[in-house]
Formats: C-alpha cells, structure tokens, sequence
C-alpha cells in the first residue's frame, strides 16, 4: 500500500529566491458554481518587511483545480476566505498597523471591494477556521501589542470575533468581539526549559496563537496552537470556551490538552457526512535532539519545529486525534509541507500547503502546492462506539 496519500501536487506558486521573499498564508474556498478559490501570501524574510502592497493574491479554478488563473490582488495579511452562498469573504488584518479588515467579491473573486475596517488595534492569525453558528460568523484573532517581535507572543491574548449575516459584513456595526484572553502560562510539569527563547534561531515564548472556531455537538469551541519551550514539547493545544447569548461573546480558556502536531499551525475543518473533524498537522520526529548541531547545518528552528512530514488526522470531538495517513512528505530537515488548510470537494479532500522544496529552509517556504486526498473518508476507523452490551 502507498504509504503517502497526496505526494504528487499541483504548484500553485513558486517563489524566484527565497531569500528576498517566500510564500505564505495558504487558504482555499469554493462557490455553489463549483468555482474554487485560492489565496497566497508573499513574505520577506526578517527583518519583516511590508512596504510592498498587494501581497496577497487571489486565483481561481473552474476545472477542479487542474488549472488556476490569477484575478487579483489583496492588501491583507493573515486571511481566511469563507464563501456565504454566492458572494466571497476575504477576513484578515491591514498591511503594518493590523487592524481587523474585510473586503468582498461578488462576482467569484474576479474583483474586490475596498477592505472595510472592522476593529482597531494590533492583531494577528492565519488562515484557519471560520464558523456559521445560528446566523453568524465567527473567526478567532488575537491581539500583537508588541509588533513583529515574535518572542514577545506571550503577551499577545486570543480573541473572537462574530458578524451578522442578516447585516452587510462590511459595516463594522455587524460585528462584535469577544474578551480577551490572556496566555495562562505553561505548568512546569509540562516543560523541561531546554530552550531559551531567541528570534535569531525562531524559538519564541511560550504562547498560544492561530486558534480555530468549531461546534462540537452545539458547544462553541477555540482550539489553539500552543508553543511550549520552543517547540520542545510538542503536540500540545489550548481549549477555549465560547458562549455567545446574542448579545455578549464569553470567552475563557479552559485546559491544554494533548494534540498530535498542535506546536505547529493547523486549521480544523467538519465533515458533516463523516460527521467527523479533519486536519493537517506536521508532525516532528526527534524534539530532543541538541539544537547545536542542527544550529551548524543552518536549521532555522529547534527540532521541534520540524514541518516535512504532513499527517492527515480525524476525531469525533476534536480532542481526540486519530491518524489517517501521511499527505506528504520529505527526508530532508529543511523541506516542509505547512501551515496547510483544508476544503472538503464532494468525496476528496483538498490540502493547500506553504511548501518548501529544494533543500533551501523549512520556513522560508518556495512554493505553495495543492494536493487531492481521494475518497479521504474512508480512511477512518468507525469511532463511535456501541453501548449495546450484546
């Protein structure tokens, strides 16, 4: 049996040198037309710059994704695109300052309105899940008080926004926000400090950030990607609760909890069929290993940030992950296949990914690539279980 599930992808862009700019914020939405949509970023490597306007991009496929044509371009950063029946949504931040914008295309993403301000302030996310809930829309951000100083993140605070679909998503009187929530801090016992935080070698502080809205059986629920010692200890997510009366948004985390892969970002998507939830996660092979010697050959993280192997996983609850199979993967450290998203097309699954190709840095990534896990619902287990004692 083929051990990889979508190893052969389509390249969707591809970076001239990464070492003046790579790819970034992969997203991926579709129309009742069957029209798909797709959405890039170009970064510039640290220090980050953002003077270049428009680095977003738009492409769409009438073909299944076999052929991509690009329609325009975005002043957003961080975005999610969601689709409410015919007319598109790009949600995200503005280019330096970070305010929460918003710009819509009605006619398949071919053109754009001007991004309407929803909130002030700092913020930051990436492309991860956006939820309809009894007539709104939800999608989580959270504040970056300290700019572009990634050692800083545990200062940042998770945060939900919801707008009203009665209303036009673009008056920023649609939408509200939640409180905030502050980092609660890391137990001891759930790190061993081997790591001090540093931004020349891409370790940050504890923090949790990129946090996905989803419904579990009617309970609204954030799950967060939670870096811990610089990635050292991986595979550990944040639970935030979300209550929404109406009027007030209630937000308040609850617990960390065992995710395989949540050290890294991922992006929840449910399957109403399956009546499960699916992901993407990078999964790394060897956390403890010296940092000095991976230092030497120019890896650009601790070992516990390693992106090449791209695990494809479902649960019932989004607690409890299970393995369906590899999506893809590399030998070699400084490749990657990350910060993926999903979109489920009839019987297939659709995975955009931030890759990296070439041997040239797991994080400044050269391509963005698209891969089709066929009939991907029948690689789970039948989880729900029987009470019948027959």
């Amino acid at each position: 049996m083929n051990k990889i599930l979508a190893g052969d992808f389509t390249v969707l862009a591809e970076s001239p040198d990464p070492d003046t700019v790579y790819t970034g914020s992969p997203c991926l939405a579709q129309l009742p037309s069957g029209r798909l949509i797709a959405s890039f970023e170009w970064f510039r490597p640290q220090p980050l710059v953002e003077e270049i306007p428009d680095q977003l991009e738009i492409l769409v496929s009438d073909d299944d994704g076999s052929r991509w044509r690009k329609t325009g371009v975005l002043d957003i950063i961080w975005p999610s695109l969601f689709a409410v029946e015919d007319t598109l949504y790009c949600i995200g931040n503005r280019r330096l300052s970070r305010e929460i914008i918003i710009a819509r295309s009605e006619d398949g993403g071919e053109s754009w309105s001007r991004a309407s301000q929803l909130f002030g302030g700092r913020h930051h996310n990436a492309p991860t899940s956006v939820l309809f809930r009894n007539g709104q829309v939800y999608r989580a951000f959270e504040t970056c008080p300290v700019g572009d100083d990634a050692v800083g993140r545990s200062q940042w605070e998770s945060l939900v926004v919801a707008g009203d679909l009665e209303r036009d998503l673009l008056d920023p009187a649609a939408w509200r926000m939640s409180n905030r929530v502050a980092f609660p801090g890391v137990p001891d016992v759930l790190s061993q400090r081997r790591y001090q935080a540093s931004a020349a070698d891409k370790v940050v502080e504890d923090c949790f950030i990129e946090g996905n809205v989803i419904d579990v059986r009617g309970e609204m629920r954030v799950l967060l990607r939670t870096i811990i010692d610089g990635h050292t200890t991986g595979g550990m997510a944040a639970v935030c609760s979300l209550e929404d009366d109406g009027n007030t948004l209630d937000y308040r985390f609850v617990q960390f909890y065992p995710m395989p892969g949540a050290q890294c970002k991922f992006h929840v998507v449910y399957d109403e069929e399956s009546d499960l939830f699916w992901t993407t996660v990078c999964l790394p092979t060897d956390t403890w290993q010296e940092r000095e010697p991976l230092r030497k050959v120019g890896f650009a993280s601790p070992p516990g940030n390693e992106r090449r192997i791209l695990m494809l996983m479902y649960s019932l609850d989004a607690l409890n992950w299970f393995q369906a199979g590899c999506v893809a993967m590399s030998q070699s450290i400084f490749e990657a296949f990350s910060y993926a998203s999903q979109l489920i097309r009839g019987d297939d699954l659709l995975v955009i990914s931030r890759t990296s190709q070439g041997g040239y840095n797991q994080h400044d990534t050269n391509l963005v690539t698209l891969h089709r896990i066929e009939k991907f619902r029948e690689l789970a287990l039948d989880l729900k279980p029987s009470y019948s004692r027959g």
